[in-house]
């Protein structure tokens, strides 16, 4: 028996130290082969079940192997809440009982950090004009006298998103080391904690951008988890796309600004910096000219009705934009040059911020050229249309049709052992589970290991599979008007404490609105009227609740006990066949000869099903209904893959069956 699994068998120090700790076959298993794959070098694909207990399972293995190695393991996630369990409880606990001074440390993108020069600037108030914002902002300053991380997620409020950008770390606008703030700069000295850690935590986000920089912002290291794997191929596309639009140019140009506020009050300046300042003032009014008729072409073009549509190579030209772009860059250089020339005392800063500035247009300029010019093999290219703020913003998009090559090329061919471990991997039968993840993400040879979930679904959860509900592809009014009258059914048995989730928000926002017209007793809190965080916490506070969520409410979502019994899946999460990215994929796979339905949409609806299911169940105790109102569960050939992709429950057709449930 090894050193990790006799911790978590009867007796073992996890055991003792846990209180109400069962042990679980499940956990053993995943624990024993994270160890196999650590000795032998080998990728591991691990399916945990919800109550598994996979973050201790692979925590463990890795930390005796990082500690006796003197080696260095990431563990990557794609939910804060898993990040915030993982350093905040996971780790700690496993230091006290492991017997052994390991050290671990959190990794946040820089952004998360207060820049302490920024902060102290002495006209730093005077940038906010709304009251709110300069409240915000004043909070902040009290808070930078007790804060001992830095990190914006330490605060006790939330600040503005706009306040915030004032205040934080700009990466490719830091000092570093000839900040006159360096000596008390938090992300320095959260750097230097990282450098002496062996276990890292940190989000796939700044993984990605870790793996794809010519100078890492992470430690080296020798081991990687990947939790919440599913969302993998998503986070990856997101990071190798491109965009550039009229909101994104604008905050560009303004950005610059501060570089040049201070040109009349500033006596050590001199001539010739003032002149390049002068310089500098001038094409960026030349540019916000030149983008300004641009997009006003744009406008003209494509119209301003929300819409995404292809970009087809040669039918816009952004020419006009690029001279002054072009001509801003070099004056922006020939100012960072001036000013350090001048070589008076403060000035090497400004000095840099203005070679930093040159290099973001630079890198607009850049990636204009890559969607424009539309080189890139394998790629999709798009215009978006969407109303922003009462005006109306275009964007154009490059997005990769794959992204396992660079999966490859990025992250397999550079890190092994790589476990991914998610409660919803899987996608088709027994004998090749894991086939399309293999197939997405680029992985040629791996340890596979399904495990199945240790709670009893079988008498815990009941599935609730309406009749007479009609198919959302035939009649979809029909269907969302029967949607509407199921939930409120529904409500009439549970009172509440119901969680139910769409596809679209235009389907939800309808639903909703029908509900509240036709029953004001109904409370309904909807995605989008408050933040996050904040609906769930109202929503567990107040049982009578309906609480409506969108994807992004599908996965990362944890309400425990009687506060949530019922989840409603209103329809099949298919994802849109129109978004370019997946137009361009499925257009790809039918290429080949294959069917784009079961090659590509089938399995990953699946997946996203199984993670919406997962909601309902979190802990022995838990237990409820899932209803599915989407008939196609039923009536479609492949509906039997989303119900055998979920543990068996019991099932029923009638209401009266839920209420017996709930009274049993």
């Amino acid at each position: 028996m090894s050193f990790s699994t006799n911790l978590f068998e009867t007796g073992g120090r996890i055991a003792e130290e846990l209180e109400g700790y069962e042990v679980r076959p499940q956990q053993i298993h995943m624990l024993e082969a994270v160890e196999e794959a650590i000795a032998s070098s080998t990728n591991l694909i691990a399916e945990a079940g919800t109550g598994v207990g996979k973050s201790l399972a692979y925590l463990v293995p890795f930390i005796d192997w990082a500690y006796r190695e003197n080696k260095r393991v990431v563990i990557s996630t794609y939910t804060k809440a898993l990040q915030n369990q993982l350093f905040v409880k996971d780790l700690p606990f496993l230091k006290r009982v492991l017997g052994f001074e390991f050290k671990y440390a959190l990794c946040m993108g820089s952004e998360n950090y207060v820049c302490l020069r920024k902060a102290r600037e002495k006209h730093v108030l005077n940038a906010f004009s709304k009251k709110t914002h300069k409240k915000h902002a004043k909070n902040i300053l009290k808070w930078l006298e007790s804060t001992e991380t830095g990190l914006v997620t330490d605060m006790e409020f939330i600040p503005d998103r706009n306040v915030w950008d004032k205040f934080s770390r700009e990466s490719d606008m830091c000092l570093g080391r000839k900040c006159v703030c360096a000596g008390g700069c938090f992300y320095i000295k959260a750097r230097e904690e990282q450098a002496r850690a062996h276990v890292l935590v940190t989000n796939h986000a700044l993984l990605f951008t870790n793996m794809t920089l010519d100078t890492p912002i992470l430690p080296d290291f020798h081991g990687l988890v990947l939790d919440e794997a599913h969302t993998l191929e998503d986070i990856a596309t997101a990071h190798f796309s491109r965009e550039v639009g009229s909101s994104s140019l604008k905050y560009l140009l303004e950005g610059i600004l501060p570089l040049i506020s201070n040109k009349s009050i500033d006596d050590d300046y001199g001539d010739n910096v003032i002149e390049k300042m002068d310089e500098v003032e001038s094409w960026i009014k030349k540019a916000q000219i030149s983008s300004n008729e641009f997009f006003e072409k744009v406008r003209s073009a494509f119209g301003e009705e929300e819409a995404v549509r292809e970009l087809k190579k040669g039918e816009f030209s952004p020419e006009e934009i690029k001279e002054p772009l072009e001509r801003l860059a070099k004056a922006l250089t020939n100012l960072s040059e001036a000013l350090k020339a001048s070589k008076i005392k403060g000035h090497a800063g400004a000095s840099d911020l203005a070679k930093v500035s040159s290099e973001r247009v630079i890198k607009f300029l850049e990636s204009l050229d890559f969607i424009f010019d539309q080189e890139k093999e394998r790629y999709v290219f798009w215009i978006e249309i969407k109303k922003w703020r009462g005006g109306v913003n275009y964007s154009f998009h490059a997005a990769p049709i794959d992204i396992d090559d660079h999966m490859r090329t990025y992250l397999f061919e550079n890190i092994c052992p790589v476990v991914l471990t998610s409660a919803t991997l899987s996608s088709s039968g027994t004998e090749e589970p894991f086939a399309f993840l293999k197939k997405r993400l680029g992985i040629d040879k791996c340890l596979e290991l399904p495990l199945d979930s240790p709670f009893d679904y079988a008498n815990n959860v009941m599935l609730y599979l309406p009749r007479g509900i009609a198919d959302p592809n035939k009649d979809f009014s029909l269907f969302q008007g029967q949607v509407q009258e199921s939930i409120i059914n529904i409500y009439d048995i549970m009172g509440g404490r119901i969680f139910a989730l769409f596809t679209s928000y235009d389907m939800l926002n309808k639903v909703s609105s029908g509900i509240t017209s036709s029953r004001g007793d109904i409370n309904i809190l909807k995605q989008g009227d408050l933040p996050r965080y904040v609906l769930l916490d109202v929503f567990r506070k107040n049982h009578d609740s309906i609480l409506m969520g969108t994807m992004t409410f599908w996965q990362g979502v944890d309400v425990a006990g009687s506060a949530l019994e019922c989840v409603v899946i209103t329809k099949l999460p298919f994802s849109v066949p129109t978004d370019p990215i997946n137009a361009s994929r499925i257009k790809s796979i039918r290429s080949k000869g294959l069917n784009p339905f079961t090659e590509y949409q089938l399995p990953q609806a699946v997946i996203m099903f199984k993670q919406g299911f997962g909601r309902l169940i979190r802990s022995h105790s838990d237990r409820g209904i899932v209803a599915i109102l989407d008939p196609r569960v039923r009536t479609r050939y492949y509906g039997k893959k989303f119900i055998n992709a979920i543990p068996s429950c019991r099932k029923t057709d009638n209401t009266a069956d839920v209420h017996k449930f709930f009274k049993s």
